[in-house]
């Protein structure tokens, strides 16, 4: 500063001692204005549906500031939430400066178990701020939430080490990368991430009945993510801002195969992950409910269209742990139990199996049929279901009674051309028609039924003249493309499973040695030729028949496509597929289309782990089913704390359990994945230091290295003395050489010369180590 710049106090010839003392003044100020911004901050979170309190500590060492949070339990009401926020104040300004932390800390373990009466509570509209507060709330504010936050430079900026992520402090504003303009977007404040207090072991085994069976294609799959963080950032997808520990076990089941199984292990991470990632917010109970529903419809969407596998099913079982939550999703045969410390347990699934008199109803409102009865628990001893099959009986017998040609109009007649009883050799146009039709009513009118069959037969009546009513319109439509939807309908035949080969070559009207570019163009004929017969403007067709032509035409040319291996492991000859013993199941595609008869819709269950203990999850595949839970439950209690020795157990002696029943396909493997969450109390009181004795205590020296430059010596020639007595250790000099790099970082790392003069030590009695390394020597003393 120049002499004309400076105040002019100066130049009136201030003293230096009230310049001074000026300055000590200033100094001060910004300490104080510092150290306001240390101490500590309150604040009420809204957290998965309820709310917490959250008290900053801070304190000042030396230029810097160091915070840190202390948690209260979670709480349902936000009074509650300040209450406790309250006492966590309380218990860090009662405390001495040195232990405010650790006091709040102890605070909040102690409530978790505190309850309050109603006239402890404050008002929900409380307000908890304090004006001694607001320097440390404005500094709080321009830091970034959670971790991995790095600043750019010397600027007011922060990028985030494994997120396209940044925070902008003097707007307060977080940015991410927008992908198509590679700039920066504002996004939402991230979930400032909690560490829980709970440690996370886990254990998986997989056991068939043979050696190759460890290796067969239908063999269930587990999957393990046990730090959903580090996962996600070496696939590119952040999820720093998720609470801790954030893990993820999967369980995979065949359901008729194996095909299935392996293609949703290997796309389930690809749709949870970017999903998690999506949104860096909380995490709310209802939003984990929609991430599941969400992730399992669009796998089984995929899978139902897959050439390969969709006729094969998969139950799955996921649980997905976001630090003290448990949040369980389960499909199908897999199930699910869960532990409690207290010994108590639950069974986290809806057993989707036909042995659920609820699931029988629901499918058999659907149209499915139940074969068989349940012999035992699990899925090896549950009934089967299949798609009802309805047989296209089109033939009018002559001696029918008025019951049996009721039911037949009525419950087997798929298409108008079946219920007047043109066949294929039959003139398909309007005289034909009303020619049926009068047949017809002579048989099913109402007047001519009994009094019990009046209802059908009206009913019947109905169907058969809105039948005939519909051929003659199309016929006066189109006569070609009428005799072509008959066709179809016709060469179609019963409404079974799935399609066979033989039957898609009829229906598409195609040799045997077609291509498959001529089976679709044929295809692409047909349903142009049936589109003739009318559309609505939405663009649908306009009568149910032509939408069930068309839907023929395009099973028969996937059935003529589909290749060799999925023919062949349907059988020759087949009329249906495999039925199967699970209501609820991703793929399937016989079982969904046209008609949704087996659901993908999930149970889902979020339970809190706050009780302090060890916490148990058992994930079981179809085939472990054959044991009852109870009978887990006692192999888990036998390992408590050992999760691969208890899941290995388990499998072992559910496969052993499925060769006695005969069990076949993925059935016959147990496969078993248990977790142990072990939930401590957060806050440890640290051990108390051992009082300081009284005396001088001896020290031993293990081991010295020393090196000089000037010494030529390679090797001591104390080291080869033969002597067993003690050294003279006040006549003894110890010229050292320069030691390997190696052994000098193994024996400390140190290098460096501090002297170039030679060293006189005065050493211990001692014995010299005998066999010393290259350059060394090693001195062994005794207290």
């Amino acid at each position: 500063m120049c002499w004309w710049e400076r105040p002019s106090t100066w130049l009136a010839g201030t003293p230096m001692w009230q310049l001074a003392q000026g300055r000590e003044a200033m100094v001060r100020k910004e300490r104080e204005a510092k150290e306001a911004q240390a101490g500590d901050v309150l604040n009420i979170d809204s957290e998965a549906g309820g709310f917490r309190s959250v008290l900053w500590v801070s304190k000042m060492v030396g230029d810097k500031y160091e915070d840190a949070k202390v948690r209260g339990p979670r709480r349902k009401r936000r009074c509650e939430a300040i209450k406790d926020g309250l006492e966590l104040r309380i218990a860090c300004r009662d405390a001495p400066k040195e232990l405010k932390l650790e006091a709040a800390q102890k605070r909040s373990v102690e409530l978790i178990y505190a309850v309050y009466k109603k006239e402890e509570l404050p008002k929900d509209d409380f307000v908890y701020e304090e004006p001694v507060e607001k320097p440390m709330r404005q500094r709080l504010a321009r830091k970034p939430r959670g971790t991995g936050w790095q600043r750019v430079g010397d600027k007011e900026f922060f990028r985030h080490c494994s997120a396209p992520m940044a925070f902008d402090p003097v707007k307060g504003q977080y940015l991410k990368v927008d992908s198509a303009t590679n700039s920066y977007v504002n996004c939402d404040v991230p979930h400032d991430p909690i560490e829980y207090p709970l440690v996370v072991n886990t254990g998986a085994s997989l056991v068939g009945q043979t050696d190759e069976d460890l290796n067969a294609p239908d063999r269930p799959r587990s999957m393990l993510l046990k730090e959903l963080v580090k996962t996600g950032a070496a696939m590119k997808t952040p999820l720093f801002f998720l609470d801790q520990p954030a893990a993820c076990f999967a369980l995979f089941d065949g359901v008729r195969g194996g095909a299935a199984v392996e293609w949703c292990s290997k796309h389930f991470h690809t749709k949870l992950l970017p999903q998690l990632s999506a949104s860096i917010t909380s995490w709310h109970d209802p939003d984990l409910r929609d991430l599941f529903q969400s992730i399992l419809a669009e796998l089984d969407v995929q899978l139902v269209q897959q050439a390969g596998c969709c006729w094969e099913g998969v139950s799955v079982s996921i649980a997905l742990l976001l630090g003290d939550r448990l949040v369980v999703a389960s499909v199908g045969g897999t199930h699910a139990l869960v532990i409690s410390p207290n010994g108590t347990w639950r069974a986290l699934d809806g057993r989707h199996t036909p042995s659920s008199l609820e699931e029988q109803k629901r499918i058999q409102a659907l149209g499915a049929q139940v074969v068989g009865e349940s012999s035992g628990p699990g899925v090896v001893r549950a009934p089967f279901v299949k798609k009802a099959e309805k047989a296209r009986e089109w033939q009018i017998q002559e001696d029918a009674t008025v019951e049996e040609e009721v039911r037949r109009v009525l419950e087997a007649t798929p298409d108008s051309f079946a219920t007047l009883g043109l066949g294929p050799e039959d003139t398909v146009d309007g005289k034909s028609a009303r020619s049926s039709y009068k047949k017809l009513a002579l048989k099913v009118h109402p007047d001519k039924a009994p009094e019990e069959l009046k209802a059908r037969a009206k009913e019947a009546f109905e169907k058969v003249e809105k039948a005939a009513a519909t051929v003659e319109a199309f016929s006066e439509t189109d006569l070609e493309a009428t005799q072509c939807l008959q066709r179809v309908l016709h060469a179609a035949g019963a409404r079974h499973a799935s399609m066979s080969r033989a039957t898609a070559l009829k229906v598409l009207g195609v040799a045997e040695e077609s291509t498959t570019e001529e089976a679709g163009k044929k295809g692409r004929e047909l349903r142009e030729q049936i589109m003739k017969l009318g559309m609505l403007t939405d663009g649908n067709y306009g009568h149910p028949d032509q939408a069930e032509a068309v839907r023929m035409i395009e099973e028969a040319a996937e059935a003529f496509a589909e290749p060799a291996a999925l023919t062949a492991s349907k059988g020759e000859g087949f009329v249906a597929l495999k039925p199967v013993q699970v209501t609820r199941a991703l793929g399937l595609r016989d079982l969904k289309l046209p008609r949704k008869v087996v659901s993908s819709e999930p149970q889902i269950d979020i339970l809190p782990l706050e009780s302090l203990g060890s916490h148990h999850l058992v994930l079981l595949s179809s085939g472990a089913t054959s044991l009852s839970d109870q009978e887990v439950i006692n192999r888990i209690r036998g390992f408590a704390g050992q999760p691969k020795a208890a899941s290995l157990l388990v499998a072992a002696d559910a496969a052993a359990r499925n060769a006695q029943l005969g069990a076949k396909g993925p059935q016959r493997f147990g496969c078993c994945i248990v977790g142990v969450f072990e939930v401590g109390p957060g806050y440890v009181e640290p051990a108390a230091k051992k009082a300081k004795k009284d005396g001088t205590e001896k020290v031993r020296a293990r081991h010295i290295l020393l090196k000089h430059k000037d010494l030529k010596q390679k090797m001591d020639p104390q080291a080869h003395l033969k002597s067993k007595g003690a050294l003279d250790h006040r006549s003894t000099w110890l010229f050292w050489g320069i030691a390997p790099a190696g052994a000098i970082e193994r024996c400390g790392g140190r290098s460096e010369v501090r002297s170039s003069r030679m060293r006189e030590i005065e050493v211990m009695p001692t014995r010299v180590n005998r066999q010393p390394a290259k350059g060394l020597v090693r001195a062994e003393g005794e207290p």
